[in-house]
């Protein structure tokens, strides 16, 4: 009986023991766990403040980006056209500063450079550069001037700062300076007065008398033209980037480096009605430095304690409180089991099924916004909490419970990682691991997850038994990053890869071929007339044009070649394969695609291409030389007419050299007087009388002597110097006819060119001998405009209305090299045409080729059925003389009557033909 109260006792005891055991033992996982779940959740906030800092940061170089887009937009402004006028400059920067979409911007303007030594710096003012002296301001002695010459918009601060002498402040001479230098765009802030957030920030860029790359470093100061220039508020500037990212509760503290006092303050976050944010200790903090055209300016973020008080913590509530219940259940149930017989076993089978059943983590966790796994390593299972099914979207019952069926929904690009890092954990050389990586979901779609997990037990050996973990669904974020990636790499309009991208890969590429035998081809495009489709038809047809050529583009090159926009209508491909015969096929193939009809809203538009080809590295060692050498390549096929490709030649290089020189000489020919006319007789064939002249362009170089019209008017058209020159050659050849009607025959007629840019909205200007003819009637049929069929090709409204104020103003039209173009009937149709003349090719073998007779003979008849009379360019000889004049053709001119002369020639040569003409009527 002793033994049996003293084995009694002992029962007793043991039971008190047991149940604290069991006690301690929960209470200590139960904090373990809690622990994890709340450095999980803040693992989890962590996480979406660096994912808001990285957001800020892109948000403010995604805006500098739209700025610098702005400026460079201005800035190719003066490169399509050296002179712009301050009312040219205000209808294109209009669209920006009246935008709500750039709030902070409140000043886009010119800088224009003046050195006193040098006189080519005075061209292109409005105002008379000595008037223009009187007004400025500048230390005596200094040659250098740069007065903001225009701003937009003329507010009261803007109109303050016209025509004040930028170099005046040192600091913003500097940067004008390096930004002329480097041919950069250079940012200048806080250049005068205490540091101040809002004060105004510029963004500097040069324009020059030419393209940049083709002039020499001794020359870039002679041919600088000025700076365009932009100015922002960038206090607001900041908080127009920063809003949205501040509306999760991150503060900001933006900082310019460069100050000379250290760093300078540009932008605090609004605190609201919390307290002041310097004075929260912030638990998450974080620091990014960017580099904004040469300032450092350094973004320092923080938490605030609305953010922090969002971190979800009741995932580890659950857990402590379910934890607690559960030890203090079991410590209960194991201490009533041994003073209870009866439920000694029920309390085991309970707690036997609770430690091995799959849901004994669920009841913990489930509720958090994670799925939940827990691996037993031991025996190769892995329970997926239903959560973590539903993620993916699968059913409770739908999947298996082994690694297997985790492994094979992992994205083959990210498998390896993923199993190396797992590795890693079951190796023993990793307590925890967090990845993230893409899982597959049962439509076959891809989420993008974060998964962390940690090892809970061990074995004897050190090895992981047991790895709990969960799984978080950061699809939205990836998709966030997507677009910000699509945002910088490829280009809007037509969905290709833009500039920054091309160049990019064009780097990798040329690294990888570097180290191997291979070659790569650049081919560089442009459309042929794509301005003319712009000019007549509305940028948005032009829009819609581009994004067709990009999918014809898209679909001539194969996987491994890359097509990009590289801005306006520029196409560049890149080919990996640089094999001779792959590389003229698909040249081959682009030029055909692209000469067929666009079809826009409700017209069909006809263009070409202009392809140049360059081989790397054959024809370069580097990017930068390479894109010059297929630049130059395109250049030549323009220079051909146009719809065909060039390989580049070393030769090119010397062309593009002796071209930019004759460009910058022909700005100074109409200052310098340089140019002349001469003039061609044309014949009455039927009369033999000499009432017309066409009067045709001619350049004395005065260096070069006479330079032939077929080197120049290209470069004046490409220059857009065809208006200007054009003006002069109508105002000094309707002079000249002025005075021979008076002279000569009071009936006599001028023919004069007139080029397709001429006719461009954008270019064509007043024409003031227009209006003077229309309201002389002595003047009337004095003036004959002679074009080509290519204006014809794409012409609409604007074609015709100006060919209708023509004939308004008794001004007649002829059709110039018929036969060499198009040649469609309907131009004869549509437009009111009054002479064609045919093309002296035909004309060259009359009496020889029975073809070219025939063709005169249709043109011939032809134009007579219509009212129209014909004009035969080319006549060399008597043959061709008496055949055209058996077909009943009106007019001829050609050397076998007289060359092209001078003014005072010509009057002798008429004198001389006149009294040839009377003699030959008398005695016949």
């Amino acid at each position: 009986m002793f033994r049996i109260r003293i084995a009694s006792w002992q029962q007793l005891l043991t039971s008190r023991w047991l149940a604290l055991v069991i006690l301690a033992c929960g209470l200590q996982l139960t904090v373990l766990l809690w622990m994890n779940a709340r450095e999980h959740a803040e693992a989890l906030q962590a996480v979406k403040f660096r994912q808001a800092v990285l957001s800020a940061t892109e948000a403010v170089q995604h805006r500098m980006d739209a700025y610098r887009e702005v400026l460079t937009g201005v800035e190719h402004l003066y490169l399509s056209s050296q002179f712009v006028s301050s009312k040219e400059f205000r209808e294109y920067v209009n669209d920006y500063t009246q935008s709500d979409q750039y709030g902070s911007l409140n000043a886009i303007g010119f800088i224009k450079y003046i050195h006193l030594n040098y006189p080519e710096t005075f061209k292109d003012l409005e105002t008379p550069v000595k008037s223009l002296l009187a007004r400025l301001e500048f230390v005596q002695g200094d040659d250098e001037l740069a007065p903001v010459l225009y701003i937009e918009p003329r507010n009261d601060q803007n109109q303050e700062i016209l025509l004040k002498n930028t170099f005046l402040d040192a600091r913003l001479r500097a940067d004008l300076l390096q930004a002329s230098e480097t041919q950069q765009i250079v940012m200048s802030g806080q250049s005068t007065g205490s540091p101040q957030m809002g004060h105004p920030y510029f963004l500097h860029a040069p324009v020059y008398h030419g393209r940049p790359d083709e002039i020499s470093e001794t020359d870039r100061r002679r041919m600088l033209n000025g700076w365009v220039f932009l100015r922002f508020d960038v206090h607001a500037f900041l908080a127009e980037a920063l809003q949205v990212v501040e509306l999760r509760q991150v503060h900001f503290d933006v900082f310019d480096l460069n100050g000379k006092e250290g760093q300078t303050p540009l932008y605090h976050s609004p605190s609201g009605e919390e307290a002041h944010p310097h004075e929260h200790a912030a638990r998450f903090s974080a620091a990014q430095t960017m580099n904004m055209h040469g300032h450092l300016w350094s973004m320092r973020a923080r938490s605030t304690p609305a953010f922090e008080a969002v971190t979800d913590l009741r995932e580890a509530n659950q857990v402590a409180v379910m934890g607690v219940l559960t030890s203090v259940l079991l410590a209960g149930l194991a201490y009533l089991s041994m003073v209870r017989s009866r439920a000694r076993e029920t309390v085991e089978k309970y707690s036997q099924a609770l430690t091995s059943s799959e849901q004994r983590w669920k009841f913990a966790m489930e509720s958090t916004g994670d799925g939940v796994w827990d691996w037993n390593v031991t025996d190769s299972r892995v329970v997926f909490s239903d959560h973590w099914k539903r993620m993916f979207g699968f059913a409770p019952h739908e999947l298996a419970h082994t690694p297997a069926t985790w492994q094979q929904r992992i994205h083959p690009e990210d498998i390896e990682s993923v199993q190396a890092l797992q590795q890693q954990v079951l190796d023993g050389e990793r307590e925890q691991f967090a990845i993230e990586y893409r899982m597959l979901c049962k439509d076959g779609s891809w989420k993008w997850v974060f998964d962390r997990g940690m090892v809970l037990m061990r074995d004897e050996a050190g090895k992981p038994t047991r790895i709990l973990g969960t799984l978080a669904d950061i699809s939205k974020i990836k998709q966030s990053e997507e677009v910000v990636w699509q945002f910088a790499n490829v280009d809007t309009l037509t969905g290709l890869p833009n500039r920054r991208m091309f160049f990019e890969r064009l780097e990798q590429a040329l690294l990888t071929i570097k180290s191997s035998s291979q070659k790569l081809a650049i081919i560089f495009l442009d459309l042929d007339r794509f301005k003319e489709v712009n000019d007549t038809q509305g940028h948005d047809q032009g829009d819609r044009l581009l994004m067709q050529a990009g999918k014809r583009l898209s679909a001539c090159v194969g996987n491994k070649d890359l097509v990009a926009r590289l801005g306006g209508d520029e196409f560049v491909l890149m080919l990996g394969d640089a094999t001779a015969g792959y590389v003229e096929a698909l040249a081959q193939r682009v030029l055909q695609t692209l000469s067929q009809p666009f079809q826009l809203d409700d017209t069909l538009a006809y263009v070409s291409s202009s392809l140049g080809i360059a081989i790397f590295p054959d024809d370069a060692s580097n990017k930068e030389d390479l894109m010059k050498r297929v630049d130059q390549a395109m250049y030549a096929s323009k220079q051909k007419g146009g719809n065909c490709f060039t390989y580049f030649t070393p030769r090119m290089q010397q062309h593009a050299e002796n071209r930019m020189r004759l460009s910058h000489d022909l700005r100074q020919a109409i200052t310098n007087q340089e140019f002349f006319l001469e003039y061609q007789p044309v014949v009455n064939l039927q009369t033999n009388q000499v009432v017309k002249a066409e009067a045709l362009l001619r350049w004395q170089h005065p260096v070069k002597g006479l330079i032939p019209p077929m080197e120049f008017i290209g470069i004046a058209e490409d220059n857009l110097l065809i208006a200007p020159i054009g003006e002069w050659v109508f105002k000094t050849a309707i002079a000249q006819c002025k005075s021979w009607r008076l002279s000569l025959h009071p009936q006599f007629q001028m023919a004069i060119n007139k080029s397709p840019v001429q006719f461009a909205p954008d270019h064509r200007k007043q024409e003031d001998w227009l209006s003077e003819m229309g309201q002389h009637p002595e003047f009337n049929g004095m003036v004959v405009i002679e074009i080509t069929e290519r204006l014809l090709l794409d012409a609409n409204t604007h074609v015709s209305e100006r060919l209708a104020q023509y004939r308004q103003a008794g001004v007649q039209v002829a059709l110039d090299d018929f036969g060499t173009g198009y040649s469609a009937l309907s131009y004869l149709k549509k437009f009111s045409i009054d002479y064609v003349k045919i093309d002296r090719s035909f004309v060259r073998e009359l009496g020889v080729s029975s073809q070219d007779g025939a063709l005169c003979q249709a043109i011939i008849v032809m134009a007579h059925s219509l009212g129209m009379q014909v004009i035969a360019e080319g006549i060399e000889n008597l043959r061709q003389l008496r055949i055209l004049q058996e077909m009943g053709c009106d007019f001829g001119q050609g050397y076998y009557f007289s060359p092209p002369l001078r003014t005072e020639d010509f009057v002798a040569w008429y004198q001389a033909w006149q009294r040839q003409t009377v003699i030959s009527t008398r005695h016949p």
